[in-house]
């Protein structure tokens, strides 16, 4: 058995950007280190033949075909539920493999991490949650959440993650950190504690809830960047509403 799931999200009529991002784990993974689960959202003719054949024959494990587009978390839900690896190492079709030895860096970091280290990938940090959702109450979504432990949320109000004094600033901490939802590694285990993901989310800053919902229960990201991936090659495409804006808020994290 594999150590990893390799899950990719496809979405509308760009059968090349489906074809890219298989083709690349294709071209740079041994086929018997990794299983393959792909979810295909409204996807075109074209597209949905190239993922048949692929299936056909055993070049991917799993495929989801929906007409409609269930979006991106609904169809996540589905292709978690296929998984029974240790690792879950999720891409959406814009990010696609450059590099033969990717595999083997991605899960090196993983496996030379302590058990409290569950995700990996590109760590960004965003100071206002307008640039990520459109939720008018987002401390009230995270303390409604199945997976709150009762950690103080991100505010920059005093108390904002238990910070009063914060970088000497007189208030509270607002920064929430995250693993940029192009590509990222999981721990399996992680998920089916989680839940993951929120049965409330569809699309809205889906990412950096799962960055929150993992300090809640005291576990930390590994930031290792994007060794060998190129990540959000393409603009945003789909339903304009309820996802991640990325303003000018966002930045990386050293």
């Amino acid at each position: 058995m594999p150590k990893v799931t390799i899950c990719l999200l496809t979405y509308g009529d760009y059968p090349h950007l489906a074809r890219r991002a298989i083709e690349s784990i294709r071209k740079h993974c041994s086929r018997t280190d990794y299983q393959l689960v792909v979810g295909a959202n409204a996807v075109s003719e074209e597209t949905s033949s190239y993922l048949e054949h692929l299936h056909a024959v055993g070049e991917v494990d799993h495929l989801i075909l929906s007409r409609v587009n269930l979006n991106k978390c609904p169809m996540m839900r589905l292709m978690f539920e296929r998984v029974n690896t240790e690792f879950v190492w999720w891409f959406d079709d814009d990010s696609y493999i450059t590099a033969p030895d990717t595999l083997t860096r991605w899960l090196g970091a993983a496996s030379v991490a302590p058990e409290s280290r569950v995700m990996w990938g590109e760590l960004y940090r965003c100071n206002t949650p307008g640039d990520f959702t459109d939720l008018d109450d987002v401390i009230g979504f995270v303390r409604k959440a199945s997976w709150y432990q009762s950690l103080p949320p991100p505010s920059w109000r005093p108390g904002g993650k238990g910070e009063f004094n914060f970088e000497n600033r007189n208030c509270g901490d607002g920064g929430w950190d995250f693993i940029v939802g192009g590509c990222w590694l999981i721990r399996t285990s992680a998920l089916r504690t989680l839940d993951w993901p929120d049965r409330r989310l569809i699309k809205l800053g889906d990412d950096v809830f799962l960055g929150e919902a993992i300090r809640q229960q005291g576990w930390t990201l590994g930031n290792i960047g994007s060794p060998g991936v190129v990540i959000n090659a393409e603009a945003r495409r789909g339903q304009a509403g309820s996802c991640a804006k990325r303003g000018a808020s966002f930045h990386a994290l050293p």
